[in-house]
């Protein structure tokens, strides 16, 4: 399953967390659980 780091949206910040739509989430994070329902794939 794709994460948050790998969604076009993600800007990471620090230890591993980053702004998604000015939402701090994990890159950890699994896509489906993205808060803002926008991931799209890097590329």
């Amino acid at each position: 399953m794709p994460k948050c780091k790998d969604c076009k949206h993600f800007k990471p910040t620090e230890n591993d967390m980053g702004d998604c739509f000015g939402v701090e989430v994990s890159g950890d994070m699994d896509a489906a659980e993205c808060p803002a329902k926008a991931f799209e794939p890097i590329g």
